[in-house]
């Protein structure tokens, strides 16, 4: 990766994952201007993958890499919970928030209502993703004679699948819950027309409880209403825009009623759609940030 940034030849370099530090350093050495853009609470976000297997040393050899890129990169901060680590750490930091592009969803925009059971979810789908708890209560509504189905776009991993299939009641609810791999964000989207509740239901977890998932503000632009968890923080997110339900994410009996409160209460639900479109569009539009990305730029060149 380092000789290929180095053709290129730029004039500043702007990365995410933590792994392309040392390229970031080795281009510093080089006089290169360099950004580590931080979307996530990297430190605590390692012990929450289950597939990093010895996650304390894994941190204490990151904490060095960190430390480095604090002292010789700019840096971007994608939440406001992030500066409580970085502001005494990073020497020229800046928060950037990665709220929507509401022209980019423009087109995937739900106009027509059916009120259906349609339940949309993207992103990494991991059992902390609150994937066991969505099965169950399409299960549980099965039950009660209503026909939901779970449709969910991002990579499904085999442990996750494996838990799936070993529940007892599988073999009922497997052709109700689609699972379509990854996709880009645009055929992830044009789904969305046809959906009708957007999930975010997430465990606690310390990269969590503080940060705003961009998920609900596309599914605001998109005209879903959203069933979340309920970190204080969410709730006072979801009270302030009107544009969902909190619930306890690892309850399925919670996500059921939650489910049905928004599929039989159909002004309420029209409310909350209504609510989340003006909320992402007054704010939490992607436009209202370039400003302070652009201030970074200027400062990294100058």
């Amino acid at each position: 990766m380092f000789f290929k940034a180095l053709k290129v030849n730029a004039k500043v370099y702007h990365f995410h994952d933590p792994e392309l530090i040392p390229t970031g350093l080795l281009l510093k050495c080089l006089g290169k201007k360099v950004i580590f853009d931080i979307h996530e609470n990297i430190a605590e976000d390692l012990f929450d993958k289950p597939w990093i297997k010895q996650p304390k040393r894994i941190y204490r050899l990151f904490a060095v890499f960190e430390s480095l890129a604090c002292k010789l990169f700019s840096i971007i901060l994608a939440e406001n919970s992030y500066e409580k680590r970085y502001a005494q750490k990073a020497k020229r930091w800046a928060t950037v928030l990665n709220y929507c592009d509401t022209d980019f969803f423009k087109p995937y925009k739900k106009t027509v209502y059916q009120h259906q059971l349609n339940l949309f979810y993207s992103g990494i789908v991991l059992e902390n993703r609150g994937m066991l708890q969505v099965a169950e209560a399409v299960y549980l509504l099965q039950e009660e004679g209503y026909d939901a189905h779970f449709h969910c776009v991002g990579e499904l991993y085999s442990d996750l699948n494996n838990k799936l299939e070993a529940l007892p009641y599988w073999s009922k609810i497997n052709s109700k819950m689609h699972f379509y791999g990854r996709l880009p964000l645009e055929q992830s989207y044009a789904m969305a027309p046809q959906m009708d509740i957007g999930l975010c239901v997430i465990w606690p977890m310390s990269n969590s409880i503080e940060s705003l998932p961009t998920k609900w503000f596309e599914y605001m632009a998109c005209g879903l209403p959203i069933i979340t968890s309920d970190f204080p923080f969410y709730q006072q997110m979801m009270q302030k825009s009107g544009a969902g339900i909190c619930i306890n994410p690892k309850d399925a009996l919670a996500l059921k009623n939650a489910i049905l409160e928004l599929h039989l209460d159909v002004k309420k639900t029209e409310l909350m759609v209504e609510n989340g479109q003006n909320a992402v569009l007054n704010n939490y539009q992607w436009n209202s940030q370039i400003p302070l990305l652009a201030k970074v730029y200027t400062e990294a060149l100058g």
